[in-house]
């Protein structure tokens, strides 16, 4: 592997634990169709592939035959209301931004989130400005697992894609790494749709942000 020159990060679940918030904004939403509320322990295992895809996942869970177009609509309008209201990083993460920061690497997150949703919760995060590049769900590029939005982000930090390291939690993140050409690491404390994060086949599994971060300034 060639020395990692700039950092990707994902969003939920790698940086920031939403799943409380959205688990919430999702209850709001099925209470208006008359949907009961789904446990939060079971929508963290449908978070990663973007909003229409949680919802339209969440519906089949139940059993339900409302058209997801619908709840999506009422979906969006109460997690604007919600987003970055409960969420939290994970422990270490500012403290591994701040390490990597110092040493002047270009950092980026590329999530599936909507581009509202995604700018609301790193500015309610105080983290925004950590990042040269966001790239988001509805930017226009296919979203991961494709490895497109990996590719906008090393071209926005005018960074090479092969010494860009994605940091991530889910097979979504390590799919559109290998796609992009890029090496991938992930936590173990994400949304991974339920599997264990050793099935994933990423090239590292680190405990936290900061140690990653300590383990690529240590070969740099």
């Amino acid at each position: 592997m060639l020395p990692i020159r700039a950092v990707i990060f994902d969003l939920d679940g790698t940086l920031a634990d939403t799943a409380g918030e959205i688990a919430d904004a999702l209850a709001r939403s099925f209470a208006e169709f008359g949907l009961a509320a789904l446990p939060e322990a079971a929508v963290r295992e449908m978070i990663g592939r973007g909003v229409a895809a949680l919802v339209e996942r969440a519906l089949q869970r139940l059993g339900s035959g409302v058209a997801a177009g619908a709840v999506v609509a009422r979906f969006e309008h109460h997690y604007a209301q919600t987003v970055g209201t409960a969420a939290g990083l994970y422990p270490s993460v500012r403290d591994g931004l701040a390490r990597l920061a110092a040493r002047k690497l270009p950092l980026a997150v590329v999530t599936n989130k909507p581009r509202c949703f995604t700018d609301r919760l790193l500015d309610r995060l105080q983290i925004r400005a950590a990042f040269a590049a966001v790239v988001a769900g509805d930017d226009g590029w296919p979203k991961k697992p494709a490895g497109d939005m990996i590719v906008a982000a090393c071209t926005q930090m005018a960074s090479r894609v092969e010494e860009t390291l994605m940091l991530g939690d889910s097979a979504n993140d390590v799919l559109a790494a290998r796609a992009a050409g890029c090496p991938v690491w992930c936590v173990p404390y994400g949304y991974n749709e339920g599997r264990p994060i050793e099935s994933l086949g990423c090239d590292r599994i680190v405990t936290s942000i900061d140690e990653a971060a300590a383990l690529v300034l240590a070969a740099a």
